[in-house]
């Protein structure tokens, strides 16, 4: 899936369920979210990052923060409470007025709309701290490496990004499906199990990919830890990154 209807994909999502399209929570699928809930578990994602990277002598710099995939501003929104400024990007346009709609700091909260291959709209060295959680999944690996090298290229020294990146289905029933079907196939299922147009596809990068793209940017790894909000059918990872 190319970037264009990737975008597509997700402009549709935004506009038909967007905070289960970020959080899928399948009690919540069919616009269930409560909007504070919802927001909350932004709050508690990033308080947990956050104390993870204390406890690892890794905190960065409160300065300015990015929010890469940042839909609707889950995590934009949370990030503000310890970052002096905070950017959101992300590739669907509906989720990007949804995210201005909700912003509760326009002075210190910005949110764009970032359909490149890249992240040219930020300078080199702009960023502290970087967090992209559950979203890198949804994008082909021939875009991702690429991603992670502009998260190396935008951090200042010192600066730290936190993103995830699923690995390879686990040996589960629905698991060995993401395996052997081909994505064509399992957006057909998707449309007919959700009754939404847009699908979320995924796509796997073998840790040792991801740990090669990182360092062949100049990014120091500082921590790799299992991440489950993938759930059980992936093997999915945590990736903590320090720009020397």
């Amino acid at each position: 899936m190319d970037l264009d209807k990737l975008q597509q994909n997700w402009d549709q999502l935004g506009r038909e369920d967007p905070m289960w399209a970020i959080l899928a929570d399948p009690t919540q699928h069919g616009n269930k979210w409560d909007r504070e809930a919802f927001f909350a578990t932004g709050r508690e994602h990033v308080c947990e990052i956050l104390a993870e990277l204390e406890a690892a002598a890794a905190s960065p710099e409160p300065g300015r923060a990015l929010d890469f995939g940042c839909g609707v501003g889950r995590l934009t929104q949370a990030l503000a409470a310890t970052f002096a400024e905070v950017d959101g990007v992300d590739i669907a346009p509906s989720m990007i007025e949804q995210a201005n709609g909700f912003n509760p700091d326009p002075a210190r909260i910005r949110f764009h709309l970032n359909g490149r291959p890249d992240l040219a709209l930020f300078g080199d060295a702009t960023f502290d701290f970087l967090l992209s959680l559950i979203v890198l999944q949804h994008i082909e690996n021939r875009y991702k490496a690429g991603y992670l090298r502009e998260f190396v290229r935008v951090l200042r020294p010192g600066g730290v990004a936190v993103f995830t990146v699923p690995s390879h289905p686990a040996w589960t029933a629905r698991g060995v499906i993401y395996r052997l079907v081909p994505n064509a196939l399992l957006n057909l299922w998707r449309k007919r199990q959700y009754g939404y147009e847009g699908v979320m596809e995924l796509h796997g990068m073998p840790r040792a990919e991801v740990e090669s793209a990182v360092r062949a940017a100049g990014g120091e790894l500082v921590r790799v830890v299992d991440e489950p909000l993938l759930g059980t059918d992936w093997r999915s990872y945590r990736y903590t990154v320090r720009k020397p």
